[in-house]
């Protein structure tokens, strides 16, 4: 028997059950406003083109004073400075140009060693000489000209190497190299040896398993094997067949040569070009002091480009792969997995939203799908973006054209802070975004490897670009290296996903059973760098560039205190500590995160900070 008090008290309960049943979904749409996006604000807000910091090139004693002034506004900066010596308008040169840029140094470039001697002065000399190799004339005076640059002080960074039989020939080049004699004039390795405290990371091996048919092998396998000076330390080495082979008599890939006063860095192979370039360049830096300190972004992010289409396309393709039409799959396979990942790594997403990917055919967009991507992305601060990427080169002004008529009767309109514009040239994109419906626009991801363009930057006064460092959907062992890279240079990865592949896939490899697995892997493989850097959206990710790119700083230390002012940004600045045998203990004006031993994530909140070291559990030893 029930008695009248419990029977009230159970009667409450069923109610209230009850009510959160019913009305629970009916209460979160009205708290989840889904069609306004809130990444949208106007754009002239935040830092613009008009403030960034710009390195000073071939400058004298009065345009140093006139470039560089310092903080205070009242006395000029003595910026570290790198010269290229390769010629100002090549691939080295730019990428060298973005370092400086990217660490606020100075830079000058020279087409010939000749040309550096005589265009140089004592003013502010060199810090570091990156060479083109293929620029140097190695029988000439060429060789004595960098060998003083050693001997004054001034480190050197060889891009790639000369020919073996240079080496073989000319003595003084092999001692510039830290070569003492030839091997092999081009050997093959099964896989490559990372190893630990050069790249942010630790330790890699880039080798595949016997029997191991994932393609993910695509590192430089094949080179010139090289004896090295007792004066060197080795950073990279390839992994021969023999395994009684002793890991010193790997063959070398990047290594440095002692010259007591300076360092003489060298790459064996490609691995300088692209942005990778930018990650050897900090590391080499990063070997040269007790500390170095540089501004990074501290950004982290996937995007997912034309997803989701919400037409049922490509019908019969998608019944015999998955027994299920496209809006099925994006929803039912492919969203839950999206969403698991994001939940398993601190990295954010930004998806780049395609109503259809074919406007020639019948089937039209489904205005309930949209609705239903718009809430769950706004639930799990998924930032929803658009683009202008369709199949059969269908023109970006009828593209969106049509693209806006459909958000218009689906959701009452949508702005977009971000636009994925595929392989648009900077002109294109530029006339493309004074289309009314990407007036809100602030911001234009690029795919990754785009040749000649910065990693990212201002594409006008008040839009920037930012492109995707690797293909997400492409695991491989360059790829790995090529994160890490970044990661090391400028705190900043962006990983594209072209959603396409799933919808309109050509082989088997494009079913997404293997397309999740190889994102897994791209995310999976930098786990301990992605942890120690933070998860942003494409439009947080473009706050973080504006005030990275208009950040200046001054760093100074006595005894065991660096102390540490940067102008204001119109927020917190992030920056990249890394020693050899010191810890943080403490900040001042701001907070750290250790990422590995010796390397620290540090956050400034204020104008000045000061960092107290102590000695470090941890040194590294190659």
């Amino acid at each position: 028997m029930i008695s009248r008090r419990n029977y009230i008290s159970i009667s409450i309960i069923m109610g209230v059950v009850l009510f959160l049943c019913m009305f629970i979904n009916n209460l979160k749409d009205a708290w989840n406003d889904y069609t306004v996006n809130d990444c949208v604000e106007d754009a002239s807000a935040y830092p613009s083109r008009a403030g960034i910091f710009l390195p000073a090139e071939h400058a004298g004693e009065d345009a140093e004073a006139e470039a560089a002034e310092a903080l205070t506004g009242a006395a000029a900066v003595t910026r570290n400075r790198v010269v290229c010596i390769g010629g100002p308008d090549g691939e080295l040169a730019r990428l060298v140009r973005e370092w400086a840029m990217y660490t606020r140094r100075d830079m000058d470039s020279y087409p010939s060693a000749e040309a550096y001697r005589e265009g140089e002065n004592n003013t502010n000399p060199a810090e570091l000489l990156v060479v083109d190799p293929e620029q140097i004339r190695w029988e000439g005076e060429d060789t004595g000209i960098l060998k003083a640059c050693v001997d004054q002080g001034t480190h050197l960074v060889f891009q790639s190497l000369p020919d073996p039989s240079v080496i073989r020939e000319n003595e003084a080049a092999g001692e510039l190299l830290g070569i003492r004699s030839v091997e092999q004039e081009e050997t093959t390795v099964e896989g490559i040896h990372l190893y630990e405290g050069f790249l942010l990371g630790g330790e890699k091996i880039y080798r595949e398993e016997e029997g191991d048919e994932t393609g993910y092998q695509d590192m430089e396998l094949t080179f010139p094997w090289y004896r090295l000076d007792s004066a060197t330390r080795v950073y990279m080495r390839g992994l021969p067949e023999d395994e009684a082979a002793k890991p010193e008599d790997y063959p070398p890939i990047i290594w440095r040569k002692s010259f007591g006063s300076a360092f003489s860095f060298v790459i064996n192979g490609s691995y300088m070009e692209g942005p990778a370039g930018l990650g050897l360049l900090s590391a080499i830096s990063a070997e040269l002091y007790p500390y170095e300190l540089y501004p990074v972004v501290n950004a982290q992010n996937i995007v997912l480009l034309n997803y989701p289409g919400v037409a049922d396309e490509n019908r019969d393709v998608m019944e015999q792969y998955y027994s299920r039409s496209a809006r099925q799959v994006f929803q039912e396979i492919v969203w839950p997995g999206v969403s698991t990942m994001l939940q398993k790594y601190p990295i954010g997403s930004t998806c780049m939203m395609t109503p259809q990917y074919d406007y020639e055919d019948d089937a039209l967009p489904d205005g309930k799908q949209l609705l239903f991507y718009l809430k769950m992305f706004n639930e799990q601060s998924v930032e929803t973006g658009i683009s202008i990427s369709g199949r059969w080169d269908t023109p970006p002004a009828r593209k969106l054209a049509e693209d806006q008529a459909f958000f218009e009767e689906a959701a009452g309109g949508y702005d977009f802070a971000s636009l994925y514009a595929g392989d648009m040239e900077e002109e294109e994109i530029l006339a493309v975004l004074q289309e009314e419906a990407l007036s809100s626009v602030r911001t234009v991801v690029g795919d990754p490897g785009r040749e000649g363009t910065e990693l990212f930057g201002f594409l006008s006064e008040y839009v920037t670009g930012q492109n995707a460092v690797w293909d997400g959907l492409r695991y491989s062992f360059r790829g790995d290296f090529t994160i890490r890279c970044v990661e090391t240079a400028v705190g900043y990865l962006s990983l594209s996903c072209d959603m396409e592949r799933v919808a309109y896939p050509q082989e088997d490899k494009d079913l997404w059973e293997n397309l999740s697995r190889y994102m897994a892997g791209s995310v999976d493989s930098c786990k301990g760098i992605i942890e120690g850097f933070q998860g942003t959206t494409v439009s947080e990710c473009d706050i973080r560039l504006r005030r990275f790119l208009g950040l200046d700083f001054e760093d100074s230390r006595t005894g065991d205190t660096i102390r540490l002012r940067a102008n204001e940004t119109g927020g917190p600045a992030w920056f990249l500590l890394r020693t050899h045998q010191e810890a943080v203990k403490s900040v001042e004006g701001g907070t750290f995160t250790k990422l590995e031993d010796c390397a620290f994530l540090i956050e400034v909140t204020a104008e000045e900070a000061s960092i107290e070291l102590e000695p470090a559990e941890k040194r590294y030893y190659y």
